[in-house]
């Protein structure tokens, strides 16, 4: 039996071909995190791994107020110090305020 292209949280498996998306950034962010699940679950990563991952990104996302594709390293000038440590008020002490 040969490969079908079904990885798990590959793209194909959640949209359709030829119908577009309405409000395509809103709609690929919010499948983004069970595309990646998908992915790192497969891997045998823990389920509390896979979350961690999850409610990181969607936190930096509210408080930057952008999609990852659009991060640049200024998004990550106020949040993170020059050699990578969260500087003194972190963003997610900031996103849960």
């Amino acid at each position: 039996m040969g490969f079908n292209g079904s990885i798990p949280g590959a793209a194909r498996l959640h949209l359709v071909d030829g119908v577009a998306l309405l409000c395509p950034e809103e709609q690929v962010f919010t499948a983004m995190p069970t595309g990646f699940a998908d992915q790192q679950l497969a891997r045998n990563l823990a389920r509390t791994t896979v979350e961690g991952w999850e409610n990181t990104v969607t936190a930096f996302v509210a408080y930057v107020n952008t999609y990852p594709w659009h991060w640049t390293s200024a998004s990550l000038s106020g949040p993170v110090g020059s050699r990578g440590e969260p500087t003194g008020q972190t963003w997610e002490r900031d996103a849960e305020a």
